[in-house]
């Protein structure tokens, strides 16, 4: 098998061993796997909470197409995506490519307590990234007040001064203004993008322009010398290099380009990639009409026709209660037992604690150094403005310590059994998502036939006993084990 390698650390506080550590990991995971490594992507300072722009990430998936690669090695699975959207969306596109996503720390198999456990992992990973999101951006509060720089990628026009501020450099700057003047103009995301391009134009992390990279720097209000940590109200200023009414007017165009494009986006269907039809194996997808009397409305059908179109609603509350079906009191310890055996063997976290531990006992001495020159009379502004970036980095590091050894916790099968009667819960409620994360991490695979549907569900069982439930709409055959049907 070929594979390639990703790793990614989202803070300019980590180093390069972040990276070469996960590199390693994944090396000798590939070595044990007889797996050929053909390339590695690797993102630097980025966050995974999001991967539109995550650049290497991107590439990534669009070098997947060219079927060269079957896996994608990744140290943990939250190097891959802490979004449950973006992991459930980008391994989608991997399967059509012929590409699974491997965890060279997570012991997950592809057996139906491997799937599920991987569900439960993300979940928790998505979790934590938010939770240490609201610890950075407290910590970075007093430097934005005072207008200096809080780590991480300089946007493309500026540069950062020897007091930690923000500086125009001319050369980025005037490409930024080029793009917006061009845009409000008129031209089109295609036209900028090779425009720049062909010019040899980089991005401010030195890469090819393309629409992630040219709607980050549109919208980027420090371009109007408004200088903010996302998700907080604290404003301060920095040198603007676009006039705020062209800087106005470029967000209107995007916000009516927006509501344009949402005009096109069809209803949720939530089963898309799941369905395939029993007569003659094709996909079934979602399609919607109008009717002169109902108005609009939403239906599955197969590619083929092989039967009549089925309500939308119908069939998805059909398969979403199977499964709350088939989370009975026995089903549920016996799932919850398999899934704690696989996930214990999780549970490896020492060496990134060490490491961890090491770089605060480091910066912990730092800071003891500089305070006792300070204490011995030796006080000066550089000394200050040492000491408060070794503070900001001793709160990086703490809350990392803390992230790493809250993302694999010592739960008890208790926990797991809780998780999945919630799971059930949710499976009847009208939560879109809630819907898809349940679907994604119980359903295989669903057969529809002309007068009933097949459901193979991921659970844990001795025997893969089909069970019948029936609606008020139709008739399902739950087969309950995750077995090939």
């Amino acid at each position: 098998m070929n594979a390639v390698i990703y790793a990614r650390y989202s803070s300019d506080r980590q180093t390069e061993q972040s990276i070469e550590g996960q590199l390693r990991e994944c090396q000798e995971f590939a070595e044990r796997e007889h797996i050929h490594i053909l390339d590695t992507y690797i993102d630097r300072a980025v966050s995974g909470r999001s991967a539109e722009h995550r650049e290497a990430f991107q590439q990534m998936i669009a070098d997947s197409a060219k079927k060269q690669f079957q896996a994608i090695i990744v140290y943990k699975l939250d190097r891959f995506a802490r979004n449950r959207y973006d992991s459930a969306v980008y391994k989608a596109k991997l399967k059509k490519n012929g590409v699974k996503v491997l965890s060279a720390k997570e012991n997950i198999t592809d057996s139906p307590e491997g799937i599920i456990l991987e569900g439960l992992l993300e979940s928790m990973n998505e979790y934590y990234s938010a939770e240490l999101s609201q610890k950075v951006k407290r910590g970075m509060r007093e430097n934005v007040l005072k207008g200096k720089t809080t780590g991480g990628n300089t946007a493309l026009g500026y540069k950062i001064g020897a007091d930690k501020r923000l500086e125009i450099e001319e050369q980025g700057a005037e490409i930024v203004r080029k793009i917006f003047a061009d845009y409000a103009a008129g031209k089109k995301f295609v036209e900028i993008i090779n425009s720049l391009n062909a010019a040899g134009w980089k991005t401010s992390r030195g890469n090819d322009y393309n629409k992630s990279s040219l709607h980050r720097i549109l919208t980027n209000r420090k371009y109007i010398g408004e200088y903010v940590v996302k998700g907080s109200n604290e404003v301060a200023a920095c040198p603007a290099i676009v006039d705020r009414k062209l800087f106005d007017t470029v967000q209107s165009m995007l916000q009516n380009a927006q509501k344009r494009s949402r005009t096109a986006i069809r209803a949720d269907y939530i089963l898309t990639g799941k369905c395939r039809c029993g007569k003659c194996g094709g996909s079934i997808s979602g399609k919607s009409g109008n009717s002169k009397h109902s108005g609009k409305y939403c239906y599955y059908i197969c590619k083929e026709k092989c039967f009549p179109p089925i309500g939308k609603d119908i069939l998805e509350n059909t398969v979403l209660n199977a499964i709350a079906a088939c989370m009975t009191e026995e089903n549920i310890r016996t799932i919850a037992s398999a899934v704690h055996e696989i996930y214990q063997s999780t549970r490896d976290n020492h060496k990134e604690l060490e490491i961890l531990e090491k770089q605060r006992k480091s910066v912990l001495n730092k800071i003891k150094n500089v305070a006792n020159a300070i204490a011995d009379g030796l006080y000066n502004t550089a000394m200050k403005e040492k000491m408060e970036s070794l503070e900001q980095e001793k709160q990086h590091i703490t809350a990392a310590i803390e992230t790493t050894t809250n993302q694999i916790p010592d739960l008890k099968i208790e926990h797991f059994a809780y998780f999945l009667k919630k799971c059930a819960e949710l499976s009847t409620e009208e939560n879109i998502e809630a819907k898809k994360k349940i679907l994604n991490m119980f359903v295989k695979e669903i057969i529809v036939h002309e007068d009933n549907v097949e459901i193979v569900i991921y659970t844990i069982q001795k025997e893969n006993t089909p069970q019948r439930i029936t609606t008020a709409e139709c008739s399902s055959n739950v087969l309950i084990g995750g077995g090939d049907s």
